[in-house]
């Protein structure tokens, strides 16, 4: 039987009542129920929804719900119980790791390449609750989750517009800039990059790829209209140190220091696929260099590693580099 929204809205009250072991009367359960989703509900209502929560199949929480005669009131018979924290059923598993081997055969798709780090993750955290018999908590598995998601509605316009190869008409707002008059794109991928998603998109009239933070578009719709230009997201981001590709300059050969406390790091995490190693040595540190464009995301990693980084090449880089050391050392002068 399918369970509406509402009442898993009551479940999760009743369960956070129950848990702190007050022994609520059912008019107390209802009281709560009534205040927090503002609607009223009677005790053949809250009867179904207990009735649910020790025996519904569907929802398999088979909550240990009892009455104590003495107190008056419900609890869980089990201390620490909650049906927030279920183990999912071996049917569960075995839908998840199907549902993920599909979605991971989409891992080379440029349109999907980005769904296949979510699905890595989600095998992980399928090996970890198998293995450990305890599922996705901050005691076993932390995910960085974005503070917020963009627009539900612009952001599946987007997909389609993708998918479909259609021309999409778009407002945008650039940080500390005003909303634009409507233009149209041609949308190409949908990329996210530390949190945040972005829209890579041909603009006709600048001629030229733009990268479009999504978060940032006040108004997209969907025209008729087609295009049939292909788009090599592998060739764009070649180059790139994030989601920057500057298109008019030729990406540049970097090289860099590391002391010898950082070289295993990053070795291991490998700043850029162009990564080549001039040197490695235990007591004189690591030297490699990457062919990428200048751009803000390189100034932010050399920044992260502070004193354990030198910038050798290319010249210019090293002069900001340099300045941007002299300004640290002023403003923490001050």
């Amino acid at each position: 039987m399918p369970i509406n929204k509402d009442a898993l809205g009551r479940y999760r009250i009743i369960d956070e009542l129950l848990r702190l072991r007050s022994f609520p009367s059912k008019a107390t359960l209802i009281e709560a129920i009534e205040n927090r989703l503002g609607y009223r509900i009677g005790a053949r209502t809250l009867d179904e929804d207990i009735n649910n929560m020790r025996y519904n199949d569907d929802l398999s929480y088979h909550a240990p719900i009892v009455y104590d005669k003495v107190q008056k009131g419900y609890a869980y018979d089990t201390v620490g119980y909650s049906i927030t924290g279920i183990p999912i059923t071996e049917t569960d598993i075995k839908k998840l790791k199907y549902a993920a081997s599909i979605l991971t055969q989409f891992s080379g798709v440029p349109y999907l390449a980005e769904i296949h780090r979510p699905i890595e993750q989600l095998e992980r955290i399928i090996r970890v609750g198998s293995a450990t018999g305890r599922w996705l908590n901050n005691r076993v598995i932390q995910m960085e989750i974005p503070p917020q998601w963009p627009d539900k509605g612009i952001f599946e316009q987007a997909v389609d517009g993708v998918l479909q190869q259609r021309i999409m008409k778009v407002r945008y707002r650039p940080f500390g800039g005003k909303e634009s008059e409507p233009f149209v794109i041609h949308p190409y991928l949908l990329k996210e990059f530390r949190n945040r998603w972005y829209l890579v998109a041909y603009a006709p009239h600048r001629a030229e790829v733009r990268n479009y933070g999504l978060d940032r578009f006040t108004e997209a719709l969907m025209t008729t209209d087609t295009y049939s230009e292909t788009f090599d997201a592998e060739a764009y981001f070649a180059h790139s140190l994030g989601i920057t590709v500057v298109n008019k300059e030729e990406p540049q050969r970097v090289e860099l220091w590391f002391s010898p406390e950082s070289a295993n790091y990053v070795l291991t995490a490998c700043l850029h696929p162009t990564q080549e190693i001039l040197e490695n040595h235990p007591k004189n540190g690591l030297t490699l260099a990457i062919t990428v464009h200048l751009s803000e995301e390189l100034n932010m990693l050399i920044r992260s590693y502070g004193s354990r980084i030198k910038v050798l090449k290319p010249e210019g880089l090293r002069q900001q580099w340099i300045q941007d050391m002299e300004r640290c050392l002023k403003n923490a002068g001050q």
